[in-house]
Order: C-alpha cells, then structure tokens, then sequence
C-alpha cells in the first residue's frame, strides 16, 4: 500500500529529505550538509558527487524502520541557473557552476553582441546576465575547451541526481527557464538566442512539464539510497518553483517572500510582467498553464553566515563550548541592539547582486 509521498530539496547548503503522507501532512526529515567553494570573487562551486552522497544519505535515514514499497513517488526541487556538464554517461567534467557564480561576465557582453537584452528580455522573461547557465556555458566553451568539446549535456542540480535515479538526462520547463534560452511562449529552448551565443542545441537536455513521471528508480539508485526499484520519479521543479507551489500561490493574484541562502518575492500571473527597465523577470510556473514573476537577491541568509564565520568568530567559539548554535548567540545580541544598529547599514552585495541592481561587482 503506498502512504508516502518523497520530496527532496537539493539547496546551496545541503539536501533535505522529507516524508510526507499522500494527503501533504509532514511525516519526517532528514538533512545532509556539503560545501561550496568561493574564489575568484565571485566564482561559487560545488562538486556533484556531493549532492549524490547527500541525497542517499538523508534518503537512507529517513527511510530507516519504514517499508520503501510504501512510497508512492520521489520528486526533486534544487538550486538553479546552474551549469554542470556531463559526458555522454552522464559523468560531470568538472564541478557545478552555482547560480551566484558571476564569472561569465565577459560571455554576457559576447553575447549581446549578437541580440539586444531587449529581445533576450522578450524571449526569455529574463535580462542576459552571468548568472544564468548559457552564459555560464559560453565560458565553459572560451575558456576549457576539452570540457566544452566532451560535453554531452548540460545539467542543473536536481536534474543531475534525477539521472542518477533514473538514468534518464531530462530537464524541465521551470528549471530551463532559468537558462537565458529559454521560450516563454513555445517552452522550448530558443534557436535565435542559441545561435547568437554559439551554442549547439544538441547541448541541452530535453525539457518536459514539471508535473512528468521521467522514469523509475534503477536497481543501481535502488541499492544506494535504499529506495525500492520501480518508484516512480517525478521532474519537479526549481527551489524557487516549488516553494511558489509549497507556499500556496498556485492561482493569479497570491504572492509571497522566501528567505534563505538568496531571497525572493513572486507571485503567479497568466502573463509575463515585464519590467522597462528589466529589473524583474519571470520563470515558467511548475504548474502547467502559469508563469512565476520575481524578483531576487543574491546573499541574503548567506550574508548571515558570512557575518558569522568573519565577524563573530568570539560568538563561534564560545558556542562550541556551550555545545550550541552560533545564530542563537548572534541573535542575543541583535535583540540588545538598538533600533537602527547605531546608525550601522549592512549591503549585502557578496556576490554582485541581481534585481533590481543587475551588477556582478
């Protein structure tokens, strides 16, 4: 008899697995934690064996004492506007250029060369930017060559550990949407934006409706995560798709505030919002027949962590004494502040920033 629904979230800090019953109540969860690696400024990395390890971990904990025949199906959100590229079988050739990962800045400038930010904007629903995948491909292709030359597909976060359940190479229309070359209207990936960018369509990977069944967990999957064989495996959808749908704004007119490691404001709309000045953009909604306006920051939990790792080093220590969490004496120490921290403003500009600044510096 199948009770469960599996959801996974595939974040910037780790996997979260959780066990919900077929009618949405939560069950259980389980996380499992990997790093990120900043150089360069504004380079953000991560290695994809690590999203691996951590989705059959938490997946191997949740599922302890419970009977994997009872899922009824798996699905994935993750982090996106991400790059991985991988080999014909699905092998990564080199770490995942993360989503504030701001390198392609000089591919961005090659590419409106080629077609206006206007008409990218208009296609798109997005402004051309380092920070989406096609650009971050571009400098894949100018600066490693053998990479670019073996890559068989390219792959965002979920849609990689997706393959390794199923062993199928798909994506689907909201996490494509966050790749600059992407068709609102004919959800498919867009020939004059491609062309422009030098880059082969054969790149990318098919893209379905958020809601598809894609395959079944393989025995190999099976063994490592120890689900059962034969489950089904659904799309899903970006981090910040799925938390449109999780937060209730499923229908026009309900819009919302995410915060974590990035924040976010959207809403639902039955057409794109377009800006004039390209401040906003709009993503494919994971619910078929919608679109997903928004507008988003780059380090907004991150910049917490930041001020706690460089700034309150004394209150890290202390709480490894006290076998406790640094946020809580941090945030002791906020509540004694004054309103107005003293006249002290914080701009969380860790990483460039997107809307509605648009810079990578």
């Amino acid at each position: 008899m199948k009770r469960y629904l599996l959801a996974h979230d595939l974040g910037t800090s780790g996997n979260k697995a959780t066990l919900f019953s077929l009618d949405g109540e939560l069950v259980d969860s389980r996380t499992s934690a990997y790093d990120t690696c900043y150089s360069n400024g504004n380079w953000a990395e991560q290695n994809p064996d690590d999203w691996w390890k951590a989705a059959c971990e938490s997946t191997r904990e949740l599922m302890q004492g419970r009977d994997a025949g009872e899922i009824a199906s798996v699905c994935f959100s993750g982090q996106m506007m991400g790059c991985l590229p991988v080999d014909k079988n699905g092998t990564p050739l080199r770490n995942h250029i993360l989503y504030c990962d701001q390198r392609s800045t000089i591919q961005t400038e090659n590419l409106l060369e080629k077609i206006s930010p206007e008409d990218i904007y208009r296609i798109t629903g997005h402004r051309p930017s380092a920070v989406y995948a096609i650009e971050k491909l571009m400098w894949i292709r100018d600066n490693q060559t053998d990479i670019y030359k073996n890559t068989w597909k390219i792959l965002n976060a979920k849609d990689y550990i997706n393959f390794r359940l199923t062993g199928r190479m798909v994506t689907e229309h909201n996490d494509a949407s966050g790749s600059n070359a992407f068709d609102l209207k004919t959800l498919d990936w867009s020939d004059s934006i491609l062309e422009a960018a030098g880059i082969g369509r054969e790149k990318l990977p098919e893209s379905v409706l958020s809601t598809t069944v894609i395959g079944e967990i393989t025995g190999e999957a099976a063994a490592a995560t120890g689900l059962k064989k034969g489950t089904p495996v659904v799309a899903g959808a970006g981090d910040g798709g799925c938390a449109t749908v999780g937060i209730g704004s499923v229908k026009p007119g309900i819009t919302y505030n995410y915060l974590g490691s990035s924040s976010w404001i959207s809403t639902t709309s039955l057409e794109p919002v377009n800006d004039p000045e390209m401040r906003t953009f709009t993503w494919v909604h994971p619910v078929p027949g919608y679109l997903q306006p928004c507008g988003s920051m780059q380090t907004a939990g991150s910049s917490y962590a930041w001020l706690k790792n460089e700034v309150a080093r004394a209150e890290s220590l202390e709480a490894e004494k006290l076998n406790t969490s640094a946020y809580k004496l941090i945030d002791k120490l906020v509540e004694e502040s004054p309103p107005g921290a003293n006249g002290i403003i914080f701009l969380p500009y860790l990483l460039g920033e997107r809307s509605p600044r648009w810079n990578p510096d």
